[in-house]
């Protein structure tokens, strides 16, 4: 039987659009499981641009459906790198220090590759639970080493803020239908990546990981949602009163410095993890007032540090940290005014979309790809109040690729979402 020129045309771009959706489902795998090994983002890389050279067609039409959404976090990151550049230039900066900004532009690319191709949002699921378990493992390893906090080779806190994000997929994009599986598997995801961020010995993350667990809790509501709760409350305070109570985990979180550094900063002295983040923001603070519209510049906040009287004399750990610990300082004191009005719009911009849906849509059951971003970027927040995550470049990617992957999911899940939004 004969086929048309306009037939074959067709077969073979409904074939083109089956692969493109099959790369998109494994480079939801590949952003969250192999993101703590080294040259982690790699795959997803490839795979984002390969299944953006398959159907530049669709993506195309995805970005006129989505309307107002996609468009204002593409203005948002172009706004960011602009300001990042006119920072660089500023300051007498290399190309290299707008790196971390230029990542900001994976938010629309990810949104758009997510909604046009629409992959099931289980392979995030996948990934996440893979990643957590990869965590556990490398973190334990570390720890028998010898290693004194888990890193993962690299940043102890930027791992335990990398774990955190993941397991908030594992959560919160966990399938729709109720089996009776799924639950002890969360509570397995939740124990093993809680064991890879106290082997970390972070402290920051741990309010995140509390109301990433107490929120997951609720459930849909009523009795269960009350005992879900209890227990989730009763392990919370279960793991606060190991901490407190094993010397070795004390010690190992330094929950017993926290008293001794306020002693010593009150003091005078600045070289410890709590009085070099309280000085860290006196120095931020000074130089937002000193130069409120420019900053001192982007990258330059170790100037600051090395200015210190303690800095000039002797050689301790706190001249060795070049940013504020505290993403709102960073960016102010860097950047100015206008950088303290981006680095909020990156975190209530996209919150905004994700709760628009949430509210559209009425998602009471924290479940969900809106659910999951909304999470994602509240425990960034709560993170970002003791360290710099958009400093490194694992967990500025992350970010970018999550809440791109997630935005463009969640419009896809909900339909009427898009046109929902302002114009």
């Amino acid at each position: 039987m004969a086929v048309s020129g306009r037939g074959l045309y067709s077969q073979r771009h409904l074939e083109r659009q089956g692969f493109a959706a099959a790369v998109a489902g494994l480079s939801l795998v590949c952003a969250t499981a192999p993101v703590l090994l080294p040259k982690g983002f790699a795959a997803f890389g490839v795979l984002l641009a390969a299944a953006t050279l398959l159907v530049p067609d669709l993506l195309a039409e995805a970005w006129n459906e989505t309307g107002h959404v996609l468009r204002s976090v593409a203005l948002l990151a172009v706004l960011v790198l602009g300001l990042a550049i006119l920072s660089m230039q500023f300051s007498g900066q290399d190309w290299r220090t707008v790196d971390n900004y230029a990542r900001f532009l994976l938010v629309p690319w990810c949104g758009l590759l997510a909604f046009a191709l629409a992959p099931s949002r289980f392979w995030l699921w996948i990934g996440a639970m893979s990643g957590v378990v990869l965590a556990c493992v490398i973190a334990i390893g570390e720890m028998i080493s010898g290693v004194e906090r888990a890193g993962g080779g690299g940043n102890p806190i930027v791992f335990a803020n990398a774990v955190l994000a993941l397991l908030v997929l594992a959560v919160y994009c966990r399938p729709q239908d109720k089996r009776p599986w799924t639950l002890p598997l969360l509570a397995l995801m939740l124990a093993l990546g809680t064991i890879a961020i106290v082997l970390s010995g972070s402290r920051g993350v741990l309010p995140g990981l509390g109301l990433l667990v107490l929120v997951a809790a609720i459930g849909s509501g009523g009795r269960a949602a009350k005992v879900r709760i209890g227990v989730s409350l009763g392990a919370l305070l279960l793991l606060l009163a190991l901490m407190c109570a094993v010397p070795w985990l004390t010690a190992h979180m330094r929950l017993e410095n926290i008293q001794t550094d306020l002693q010593k900063y009150s003091a005078g002295h600045v070289d410890s993890a709590v009085g070099a983040r309280l000085e860290f923001l006196s120095l931020a603070w000074r130089a937002f007032l000193d130069h409120p519209w420019t900053g001192l510049g982007i990258d330059r906040f170790g100037t600051l540090v090395e200015q210190l009287p303690e800095c000039r004399t002797q050689e301790l750990t706190v001249c060795t940290l070049h940013h504020a610990h505290n993403d709102l300082a960073q960016w102010s004191a860097t950047m100015g005014i206008p950088g303290l009005l981006l680095i909020v719009a990156l975190y209530l911009l996209p919150a905004g979309h994700f709760l628009r849906i949430i509210v559209a849509h009425r998602l009471a059951i924290p479940k969900g790809s809106a659910w999951a971003g909304l999470m994602l970027v509240v425990v960034y927040v709560l993170s970002g109040i003791t360290q710099s995550m958009f400093a490194h470049a694992l967990t500025t990617t992350l970010y970018a690729v999550l809440v791109g992957l997630l935005l463009g999911l969640s419009l896809r899940e909900n339909p009427s979402a898009q046109s929902a939004a302002p114009a």
